[in-house]
């Protein structure tokens, strides 16, 4: 089969794949993703749950977050380590109208994200095992096989200009970029010694013993949506680059499924790698700023790691000072501060990218003061000069960069777009909420240029005041 060209290939169709083809299709590139799946086996199961909410604010800054909530459930609250103190989001409602955690089974935010990338016009293949990847110093052609029996064995070939990895951990993207070696969900931990492979089935022999070891009932459980076997394993790739190939969400992290951190997590990846790679294959940017995925990202991951870790060793606490680690935690979890502190972590809220992207530097800007440079964009309330008032997250819809020129300020008669036809001018005559929201966007800037994925990028020179943080 002839090989077909597209700006960027994506390897699985899983919700971080299908999200970051969308990202690259508002970036006005071409896409393709290859499944492994034929249909829609696997979409039955809800491995994670859970939307925390910087990727509910990323959700409504792309239109998205307007088809969950029928079939979501919202907390004002989350667990650590399942201790009896609760994260509590609600303290977030000041800077936040996503101050909660949405409950939904990850098949549906897969529909949603296959039924928007579709609309968008990602091309997707099913059916097709990777086997092989060879690159130049242009593109990467990835091969496989179809699996399907209509076309079972024939070769299948597709080239980019890049290529991201988003199967999974165990993808099948180069082993130097690899990760080192009304229903209800029922949960059911037994102390036991024995040590179990992963990829052994789980059977409802093994479940029914282990509710009579923790109940003393001989409780019969029939007819399973899904059985899963988990570990709480921590690996972390080193690297996401390796030249013209990337990887993302669980391809580059894999760790205790706490809470749903892994997927958020892969969705801030795609949300980040996106436009930069749109940027790059557009001619508007240096080739060296997908370099800044890594060394933005990277670093969250690891944190995510390392906290999946502390509530791993919280939630198998077995021995009388592990129970005691638990309760000198929960003790600290009531600290209004210290629990803000960890829930704005496991949001995804304490997120920012303080190194100034200077490669993209428009001339006549800036990097902001130290403080506001990288942080996100919160989505205040913005009144125009007809007086219409929109909230700012409805301005990045087609993930373009904002040019926001803040109130009060002197105006030049003609504003020339810093990114061209992928700008969005925002002349704010009024912020109405910003009182209510942390006043980052106050201080003597005249305008703010804000990144496709929502983060402060820039400020037009002007006479930098301290930057009230309310």
């Amino acid at each position: 089969m002839a090989s077909k060209s597209y700006d960027v290939v994506v390897v699985g169709a899983g919700p971080v794949g299908l999200f970051l083809a969308c990202e690259l299709r508002l970036a006005g590139l071409t896409v393709m993703v290859v499944e492994k799946r034929t249909g829609r086996e696997g979409m039955a199961e809800t491995r994670a749950f859970v939307m925390h909410g910087r990727s509910l604010e990323m959700l409504a800054a792309r239109g998205l977050l307007e088809q969950f909530p029928e079939s979501g459930q919202k907390s004002n609250w989350w667990h650590y380590g399942v201790l009896d103190t609760r994260l509590d989001y609600s303290v977030f409602g000041p800077e936040t109208d996503q101050n909660h955690a949405l409950l939904v089974p990850q098949y549906r935010t897969e529909m949603i994200f296959l039924r928007r990338a579709e609309e968008l016009g990602v091309v997707i293949v099913k059916g097709v095992r990777v086997q092989s990847i060879a690159t130049t110093d242009h593109s990467v052609t990835v091969g496989g096989t179809h699996a399907t029996q209509q076309a079972e064995n024939q070769f299948f070939t597709a080239t980019g200009k890049y290529l991201v990895g988003a199967d999974g951990v165990r993808s099948t993207i180069p082993a130097d970029l690899h990760v080192p070696s009304g229903r209800a969900r029922l949960n059911i931990f037994a102390r036991s010694k024995a040590t179990v492979p992963e990829s052994v089935p789980v059977t409802l022999e093994e479940m029914n013993e282990a509710i009579r070891q923790v109940t003393g009932v001989d409780y019969k459980l029939s007819n399973p949506c899904m059985l899963k076997r988990f570990s709480n394993e921590q690996r972390l790739a080193t690297r996401y680059q390796s030249g013209r190939i990337f990887i993302v969400g669980d391809a580059c992290h894999k760790h205790l499924p706490a809470g749903g951190q892994g997927l958020n997590v892969g969705l801030q990846e795609a949300l980040n790698l996106g436009w930069k790679l749109g940027e790059v294959i557009r001619g508007s940017a240096p080739s060296s700023l997908p370099h800044t995925y890594e060394d933005e990202r990277l670093p969250v991951a690891k944190a995510a790691v390392k906290n999946t870790t502390s509530q791993s060793l919280l939630f198998f606490a077995s021995t009388g000072p592990e129970w005691a680690v638990r309760a000198a935690m929960d003790r600290l979890l009531r600290v209004p501060e210290a629990n803000k502190s960890l829930g704005l972590e496991i949001s995804g809220f304490a997120v920012s990218y303080p190194k100034p992207l200077d490669m993209v530097c428009p001339d006549g800007w800036d990097p902001l003061p130290k403080g506001m440079q990288g942080m996100r964009a919160l989505h205040v309330k913005i009144q125009s000069p007809d007086g219409e008032v929109t909230n700012l997250c409805e301005y990045m819809r087609h993930a373009h960069w904002i040019q926001l020129q803040l109130p009060g300020k002197k105006r030049s008669e003609n504003v020339s777009p810093a990114f061209g036809d992928r700008t969005v001018l925002v002349e704010a005559i009024d912020m109405p909420d910003l009182d209510e929201r942390v006043a980052f966007y106050s201080g003597g800037l005249r305008e703010i240029l804000v990144r496709p994925d929502g983060y402060l990028a820039f400020g037009r020179p002007d006479q930098y005041e301290e930057i009230r943080t309310g």
